[in-house]
Order: structure tokens, then sequence, then C-alpha cells
């Protein structure tokens, strides 16, 4: 029997005043609805995700094309509409929809199997995830009969006093019945005041001749939905310490792990230590025994083994075993670093390849450059890869020394065991064993400064 998965994605989010829809926010440096979408795909009962999309619906179209089925809530009349919007991508199908808003990234694929398990377990049509809350300030109500049938949710602002003393709680996740849930969403009424279409009046049509039971949930923070940026903010720091906890009991070490932000995809392997200030996003690999921080930036990168990155930047990248980078290192754009080399203070590398053993110690760009093993760039280095309209390969051998301020104007190939003198600037390739210099012959012209300033020079001070 299968089951689906229906997410509400349409709503603007206006209390987010951002210009992006209020799923596509990040937590951790990733949307929301990434959130959402993976916990269904690592889930073992859902077989297919529906998205209900609205609001600059060109955001979900472009990033998860390929992973759901789209449906559309041109204009916003409730969660009982959004519903009805997709509804017909159900027709025929047996089975089960578990529903759910596209603002609740925390809830876990194990939480959702096992609300799954139940309410097939159990027998119910009809099931409404719930929790109890000492306060439960404007949430709507849980209703039940003496037997535990959930009878109806009673929003906040229409509940009795007595209604208002229940602690238990909706949270907007149901699973249902298709069948039944073809035939009760047209059943659903717009409300008086709002003309809107309330997904909640279900329960009360449904309970009268169905089966409707409560799966309640412990730990809130899984139900919890975003809705401004201080919850949204919330919920980022309750995960990021889940991560970092976790971590650190498999044995990463963390120096101030309250500064520290590891993305829920990255993969830190026991023994690393991390320090202050350090994010780790995307896809990131560290290997371990490696040190990653203070103050650095991993975005999608593979760390090999024992390597030390400090004070710097490497987006895309991958740097191999014993290597040392930084201080104020920006490694980006697919660059990938070979076993000990050391890519130090205030150099850049972009769409590089270097290979071991090499040194690119200080104030060096080598970009859009094929470098191979026991090369020195010298403090001030260029590959000067750009030329206004198109970018061009440098290209170098094996044990290739390379002076300071030199610099490379690509295309151009340097051969292995090459020295390139001090202050060139190399146009043409270079052969084996040669020695390149391309800088005048130095000319000094005595007593220049005195005439130039009208000065007097003093004999006594030579």
């Amino acid at each position: 029997m299968k089951t689906y998965a229906l997410v509400l994605a349409a709503g603007k989010g206006t209390r987010m005043k951002s210009n992006i829809p209020k799923c596509a926010f990040p937590i951790l440096d990733k949307p929301i609805i990434e959130y959402v979408v993976e916990r269904f795909e690592k889930s073992k009962y859902v077989d297919e995700t529906i998205l209900i999309v609205g609001y600059k619906k060109e955001y979900f179209y472009e990033h998860l094309s390929n992973r759901v089925i789209f449906a559309e809530q041109i204009e916003q009349k409730g969660t009982g509409h959004a519903v009805k919007c997709a509804i017909h991508h159900l027709e025929d199908k047996e089975g089960q929809t578990f529903i759910v808003p596209g603002d609740v990234p925390l809830l876990t694929p194990e939480l959702t199997d096992e609300i799954i398990e139940k309410h097939l377990k159990e027998g119910n049509d009809l099931t409404v995830c719930t929790m109890i809350l000492d306060d439960p300030l404007q949430y709507g109500r849980i209703i039940k009969d003496s037997k535990g049938q959930v009878l109806k949710i009673v929003e906040h602002k229409n509940a009795t006093k007595k209604e208002r003393l229940v602690k238990e709680v909706n949270t907007s996740i149901y699973v249902v019945k298709n069948g039944l849930l073809l035939e009760y969403i047209n059943k659903i009424q717009p409300n008086e005041l709002t003309e809107e279409y309330y997904l909640t009046d279900i329960v009360e049509l449904m309970s009268a001749n169905y089966k409707v039971g409560a799966f309640v949930i412990e730990d809130t923070y899984q139900t919890a939905g975003i809705n401004d940026n201080k919850q949204a903010s919330a919920i980022e720091e309750y995960l990021k310490e889940k991560i970092n906890n976790k971590l650190m009991l498999n044995g990463v070490t963390m120096e101030s792990p309250q500064t520290i932000r590891v993305s829920v995809d990255a993969v830190i392997e026991p023994g690393v230590t991390i320090k202050q200030n350090t994010i780790i996003n995307g896809k990131s690999i560290i290997k371990k025994n490696s040190i990653i921080g203070p103050n650095t930036t991993i975005m999608n990168s593979k760390i090999d083994e024992e390597v030390i990155v400090e004070d710097s930047v490497i987006a895309n990248s991958t740097i191999g075993e014993k290597s040392y980078v930084g201080p104020f290192a920006h490694i980006r754009d697919l660059s990938v670093i070979g076993k000990n080399v050391r890519v130090g203070n205030f150099t850049e590398v972009k769409n590089s390849t270097i290979g071991d053993d090499s040194f690119a110690s200080h104030h060096a760009y080598i970009g859009d450059t094929k470098a191979g093993k026991r090369v020195n760039f010298g403090c001030g280095s260029v590959t000067v890869n750009f030329d206004g309209k198109e970018k061009y390969q440098t290209v170098i051998g094996n044990d290739v020394f390379i002076g300071c301020n030199v610099n490379l104007i690509a295309p151009i190939k340097i051969d292995d065991d090459v020295i390139i003198a001090a202050g060139s600037t190399i146009t043409e390739d270079v052969k084996k064993g040669s020695l390149a210099i391309a800088r005048n012959r130095q000319e000094v012209k005595e007593d220049f400064y005195y005439k130039h300033f009208n000065k007097i020079k003093n004999e006594n001070n030579k």
C-alpha cells in the first residue's frame, strides 16, 4: 500500500519580510524545503512527494524539478484549498497521504515512518499528529471523546473557556486514507469570516463515521514551524547544537562549539579538531586528525587527513593530506590541492590543480592553472589568466621554481626543471631545464636624486 506525501508550500510568508518564498528560507545555509523533501526521500514508506507551490513557484521548479510532483495554488485560500489544488494527483490511487506544512524542517524520517506505522497498525482512517504544551498559546485544541477518538479541532479564538484548558494541540500534520481524503476535502466549506477553507474542518466531518486517532509527538521541536526570522533563528540554533553534540560524542573536538556551524549534510570523522568561529557548509567531508579553524569557512569541499586550515575560505575544492592552508588563503572553483602542499598567507587558488609537495606560501594568485609536483610559487607570483574577454590556462611541470613577483601570461607552458627569475614577466613557453629571465638590466644614474630635487649632497653622510 503506497504512501504519498503532500507538502503545503504555496504561502509567501509575509512575516519573514524576505524576497524569497518562506519555504526557501535557509536554515544552516540549506533551504527549509530541502529538509522536508529529503525527509520523504529517506522514508521507507513514502513513495511520492507532491509539492503545492504558489508564491514565486519558479524557485521550486528550478531546484526540485526532478524530485517532486508539483501542484499549484494560484490564490491562497487556506490549507483546505491548498489540498484541493493537489487532489487530482491522488485520484484512483490507493493508500494514504501524509500531509505536512512546508515550513517544518526538523521532522525526522524516523518519526515520519513511526507516524505512518501507527496509522496503519491502529487501522485509523485519519491520524492527527498532536503535541502537549503547558502553554498552548494560539494553537488549535484537540477535542476527544472518552475513548480517545478525536472529535474536532477548535481554533483558540473559537474555543470556550473549558476547551482552552486543553493542552493537547494540533501540529497541522495528518495521515489520511486517500479515498476518504478525496471525498471529504470537497465537503469543507469556506469560513464565514475569512472565506478560507481550513483543513482542520476535515477532522469533525470524518469523526462522525470514521476512526480518527491521535499521534502525540513528544519532541515539539520536530513539529515546529517557521513564521518569522526569530523562529528561524531558534530552529537553526537548536539544529546547530544537536549536530555539534552528536559530532563531539563521536570524537570530534570543538573549541567554543557555540561559535561553530556545521551543515546537517557534512561528514566529519573522529579525531578532527574544529576551532572557534568556523563554518562547514554543504556536503563537506573532513577526514580524521585534521584541524579546521579558527575563523574558517569550508563549503562543499573535501579535506583529507592531517590537514590544517586556519583563517581561510575553501569552496568546492579538495585538499590533500598533510597540507597546510592559511592564514587568509582562498581556495575555490573546483581546485585540487595535492599532498603536503602549503597555500599560505593571502594566496588565492581558483580552478587550479597543484601537485604534491608544492608551495605558494604568500601573496600569490594561481588561476586556471595545472601545476605539477614540487612547484614553488614565490611571493607575489601571478598566473595571468584573463585578457578582459577570455580566460586561459597555465601549465607548469614538476620541480619548477618561480621567483618572487613573477607574471606568467597565459596561455603558457612551463616544462619540468625550470627556474623563473624573480621580477620576470614570462610570455612564451619555457623548455625543460631552463632559466627564464624577462626583465630589463638595472641602470643606475648616480646623484640623480640631488639633481631632481635641487638638493645639495652632504659629503659627510655618504
